[in-house]
């Protein structure tokens, strides 16, 4: 939420600029006004002194003239009311597709970084509608290699009890070593979720039928979650490759799939795509957890 704040702000502040700097014309002008007024009767009376009185009053009048030339600017937010009409609704858009949105691209082996921008799950997403996946791909490969960076600095920063592990990640990235990285990362996943809830990531509902199969955790995250956060639950409420069972794993059109993995049945998992789509899914979880608990735990303070 405070991203998107963040961003309303931003779209706001050229205009509250602009008030500021037009507000002396606008006293200037109100005082011009009145001057000539005042000066009225003695035009009258003194008429042969006019001249110089006339050239006065012209100066005002020309001041006048300028400040007529940009009405616009004397009051931003009632000349631009459309523009925060359609703000609200792109945000009205946003809450509706971002579900599906996320949910889309979670089919395809990726999850989105919540600090990233509001419009890139819209680019993915409309992309694979288009039924250009490889272009999809590339905007969050070069996302993810080109943050890969501050990415770790963040998870460090929340997870310090994991700092070695996940500078280790980090290096095995940046040294191509792709098939040790992909199952730490996996083991991190669930680590990271048990820090903060004392459930396992991977380890799925088999009791409640609702969420039969699913993350064990998605019941608590549900519970906790307000309804912005809500927004970007949709892959764990609903079966995507990364978590599916084995029989599963054919209905999904990215076969990366953790189970595979980890029990040694995938030997071809070991690609830098596939590191970035394990990566995203490790910042994902935490950006989830780490914005449903406003304090650190205990287990993550330095």
């Amino acid at each position: 939420m405070d991203k998107l704040g963040e961003h309303i702000e931003r779209m706001m502040k050229p205009y509250r600029e602009i008030a500021k700097i037009t507000e002396p014309m606008r006293k200037f002008h109100e005082q011009s006004k009145a001057i000539q007024k005042a000066i009225e009767p003695t035009l009258e009376l003194q008429k042969k002194l006019a001249e110089p009185l006339i050239n006065f009053q012209k100066s005002f009048e020309n001041i006048n003239k300028i400040y007529a030339s940009i009405p616009k600017f004397e009051n931003p937010f009632l000349e631009h009311l459309e523009a925060f009409k359609k703000i609200g609704e792109r945000l009205k858009e946003y809450t509706q597709k971002t579900p599906d949105h996320f949910l889309l691209i979670a089919q395809y082996g990726w999850f989105i970084d919540l600090e990233s921008e509001l419009n890139l799950p819209s680019q993915v997403a409309f992309n694979i509608q288009d039924r250009r996946v490889d272009l999809a791909n590339e905007l969050l490969v070069d996302y993810y290699k080109t943050n890969i960076g501050d990415i770790f600095e963040r998870l460090i920063k929340r997870h310090y009890n994991r700092k070695e592990i996940l500078e280790s990640i980090k290096n095995s990235f940046q040294d191509g070593n792709y098939s040790i990285l992909i199952p730490s990362v996996l083991t991190q996943v669930d680590g990271i979720c048990f820090d903060f809830t004392k459930k396992k990531f991977f380890i799925k509902e088999t009791k409640n039928k609702k969420y039969k199969f699913l993350p064990e955790v998605i019941a608590e995250l549900e519970k906790s979650a307000g309804n912005f956060l809500n927004l970007y639950l949709s892959p764990l409420q609903n079966q995507t490759p990364i978590m599916a069972r084995e029989q599963d794993i054919g209905k999904f059109p990215c076969k990366l799939n953790r189970h595979e993995i980890l029990h040694g049945i995938s030997t071809d998992y070991g690609t830098e795509i596939n590191s970035l789509k394990v990566i995203s899914l490790l910042k994902y979880v935490s950006d989830l957890l780490t914005d449903l608990d406003d304090k650190t735990l205990s287990t993550t303070k330095i």
